[in-house]
């Protein structure tokens, strides 16, 4: 389902008035074109905390049914971009973004769009796995239920199991329903939360280092998950493994202090990089 992300002074929904402006041309990517449409288009896109500013002019293009990585050293702004994507900046006081970033040609930053739909369509996962402290059904229904997505228990029951399903958790948790989230372990959580993200049916799905928390062998999971996801949405990581955005992605974005220095195809960004930053990045000598 789609959400119209736009509403009406009144707080209504309601259509967009006037026409879309038209963007500046899009930025020289290198690497070949994007895997799939552009779902997601940043144009000098700037963000400040007070009088620090954090990001500089980032342009960047994110394509649909594909898994962009963003990498790039500790403080490099790379989670502060990922943020701007689903409006998040905007719950820190003396935040301020600046540019414009489309999804599907309409500006989420305009006055009509509702942040709290919008984070409907563009879901987020977090470095810490933070299921809600309800059961684990619970979990995954509340978004369908909050938004009208489901009237009815059998339509929830059949929401939660198609989204446990498609997390790859159903099988490990069927007979628990009714349990506490938090009693699951590190991964569990991880995958309730991604099964908590897809129940609304969002077309995007941001992560923030989703599994610096995780053991070998639950990242192996939600690697696996990423690959599968990616056939339905949009997703975009954030990562500090070089051979975790080598495994899951298609696209690599590389930020340097505040910076986006290269971007292109991720097997090209990682045996041809352009810039000499990148290649010291990926190859250890600094970062």
């Amino acid at each position: 389902m789609k959400f119209n992300i736009f509403r009406a002074a009144d707080g209504t929904e309601s259509a967009p008035a006037g026409t879309t402006p038209v963007m500046s041309a899009p930025p020289v990517v290198h690497g070949s074109a994007p895997v799939g449409p552009t779902k997601i288009a940043a144009r000098d896109v700037s963000v400040f905390y007070g009088e620090k500013q954090a990001l500089y002019d980032v342009s960047l293009d994110i394509p649909d049914k594909t898994v962009t990585a963003l990498i790039g050293p500790s403080g490099c702004g790379k989670s502060t971009f990922l943020r701007t994507m689903n409006r998040m900046n905007d719950t820190i006081p003396g935040c301020k973004v600046t540019g414009r970033i489309e999804m599907d040609a309409e500006d989420i930053n305009a006055r009509a769009v509702d942040p709290v739909l919008l984070r409907a369509r563009v879901g987020m996962v977090f470095q810490k796995p933070n299921p809600f402290p309800k059961t684990i059904y619970e979990n995954v229904a509340y978004g369908p239920r909050i938004h009208g997505l489901a009237s009815t228990k059998g339509e929830l029951d059949v929401v939660v199991e198609a989204s446990l399903k498609r997390a790859g958790l159903w099988e490990e948790v069927a007979d628990r329903l009714h349990s506490p989230g938090t009693g699951l372990s590190g991964g569990q959580q991880q995958r309730l939360v991604i099964a908590r993200a897809i129940a609304v049916e969002p077309e995007v799905i941001l992560m923030d280092e989703p599994c610096s928390a995780l053991d070998p062998i639950a990242t192996a999971k939600i690697e696996e998950l990423i690959d599968e996801l990616r056939e339905r949405y949009c997703i975009v990581i954030v990562t500090h493994s070089m051979a975790q955005a080598a495994r899951v992605s298609q696209r690599t974005a590389f930020f340097h202090m505040g910076r986006l220095v290269e971007t292109g195809d991720t097997e090209e960004i990682f045996t041809n990089p352009r810039e000499r930053r990148t290649l010291d990045y990926i190859t250890g000598r600094f970062g």
